[in-house]
C-alpha cells in the first residue's frame, strides 16, 4: 500500500535527496495525499530504494531504513498489530493478513530449534531487487516487537538469504544479535515466551474497526502465485551462487523434481527457460537503476566470468552491457546535501 512510500519519503528526504524525482525515474505514480492506502507496484517500490541505495553510496540503504520505519508508516496494517491485545496477536494476525497488504509475499510462524521463527518470502519471481527489501522488513518487524518487549529487546538471531556483505557490523548494531547470511529463509528467531507481552497500545474498538477494513479488502481476493513465478523467485535467490539445478529448487518448494517440471510444463515453460529469464531480468535492473560494475552484475547474475556474461548480453540484445546500459542512463543528481 502507498502509505509505506511515505515512510520512505520521509526517510529519503532526511539524507538529502528528492524523494519525488526517485519516485518519477522509478515510474512510481502516487497520489498519497489523497489516496495513502491505494495499492502501489511492489517492484516499482523497490526500484526505488534501489536508486536511493544508489544516489547515497550506501549498502545498507534498506538496512538503516527498517531501522527507522516506524510500525505506524504501515498503515492500516500497522495499526491493527499495534491494537492488538498482545504481542502474539499482533504477528498472528500480521502473517494472516500479509498477503493482503503486500501480494504474492507471505509471513509465517514457525517452530526453530525450540524457538519460535517469523519467515518473510517474496512469492513474485518478477521482483529481482531482494536485499534491501528483506532488511526492510526484518527491521520494520523489529521495530515492531519492540513496542511490546521494550527498546532493548534483540531477537536471538536474524536470518538473511541473501550473502554476506562487507559492512556487516552495521547489521549487528542494528539488529544487536547474531546475523546470519545464505540462510533458506528471511526470518527473526526469539522466545515462545515473547509472544504472551501485551501490546502497549492495545485498543479494542481501533482493532475491531480495522479487522472491519481488512474484511472488506479480503472481498478483492488475491491472485494466487503461480508455480513458475514462485520457481522464479527461488531462482533469484539461489542465482548468484551460480545458475541453481531443478532439484534445489523443488525441495525448495516441498514438491519432488518431476512435480516442479512437470507442473511448469503445464504453465508453458521449461526450467532452462525460467534460469535464462531470470538472469535477463536481474541484469537489465543492475545495469538501469543502479551503478554496479557490469563485472559485478555479471556475478549477481550467476555468471563465474565476465566474458560468459558479455556473450550471453549481446546474445540477448545485440549489443554490450556498456552500450546497452549507455542507452537508458538517467541523470543520478538527486543528492543535493553539500
Amino acid at each position: 500500500m502507498a502509505t509505506v512510500a511515505l515512510g520512505f519519503a520521509s526517510f529519503v528526504n532526511g539524507q538529502g535527496v528528492d524523494a519525488e524525482e526517485i519516485f518519477d525515474r522509478a515510474a512510481l505514480k502516487l497520489d498519497l495525499r489523497n489516496d495513502p492506502s491505494q495499492p502501489i507496484s511492489l517492484g516499482s517500490f523497490l526500484t526505488s530504494v534501489d536508486i536511493a541505495a544508489d544516489i547515497t553510496q550506501n549498502e545498507n540503504f534498506g538496512l538503516w531504513l527498517g531501522s527507522e520505519f516506524r510500525p505506524e508508516d504501515l498503515g492500516i496494517l500497522g495499526y491493527l498489530c499495534l491494537s492488538s491485545p498482545t504481542l502474539g496477536d499482533a504477528l498472528t494476525n500480521m502473517a494472516r493478513l500479509f498477503p493482503l497488504f503486500q501480494r504474492q509475499s507471505t509471513l509465517k510462524l514457525s517452530p526453530y530449534r525450540g524457538k519460535l521463527c517469523l519467515e518473510y518470502q517474496v512469492l513474485d519471481g518478477a521482483i529481482v531487487s531482494r536485499r534491501h527489501d528483506s532488511e526492510l522488513t526484518l527491521g520494520v518487524i523489529c521495530n515492531l516487537m519492540r513496542r511490546a518487549l521494550g527498546d532493548h529487546w534483540s531477537p536471538l538471531e536474524v536470518h538473511l538469504t541473501h550473502t554476506r556483505p562487507m559492512l556487516v557490523n552495521e547489521h549487528m548494531k542494528v539488529f544487536r544479535c547474531d546475523v546470519r547470511f545464505s540462510q533458506p529463509t528471511n526470518a527473526i528467531v526469539f522466545n515462545l515466551s515473547d509472544l504472551r507481552k501485551t501490546m502497549p497500545g492495545a485498543d479494542p474498538q481501533l482493532f475491531r474497526i480495522i479487522q472491519h477494513s481488512f474484511s472488506q479488502l479480503q472481498e478483492r481476493i488475491p491472485i494466487p502465485a503461480t508455480v513458475r513465478d514462485r520457481a522464479r523467485a527461488e531462482i533469484v535467490e539461489l542465482i548468484q551462487s551460480g545458475p541453481p539445478r531443478l532439484d534445489q529448487v523443488a525441495d525448495r518448494l516441498g514438491v519432488p523434481s518431476w512435480t516442479l517440471s512437470r507442473q511448469l510444463r503445464e504453465e508453458g515453460c521449461a526450467f532452462s527457460e525460467l534460469i535464462e529469464s531470470s538472469r535477463k531480468v536481474l541484469t537489465c535492473h543492475y545495469l538501469q537503476y543502479t551503478s554496479l560494475s557490469v563485472s559485478k552484475v555479471a556475478e549477481l547474475a550467476g555468471y563465474a566470468e565476465t566474458s560468459s556474461f558479455s556473450h550471453a548480453f549481446n546474445r540477448w540484445f545485440g549489443m554490450s552491457p556498456k552500450r546497452w546500459r549507455a542507452q537508458r542512463s538517467t541523470p543520478t543528481s538527486l543528492y543535493t546535501r553539500s
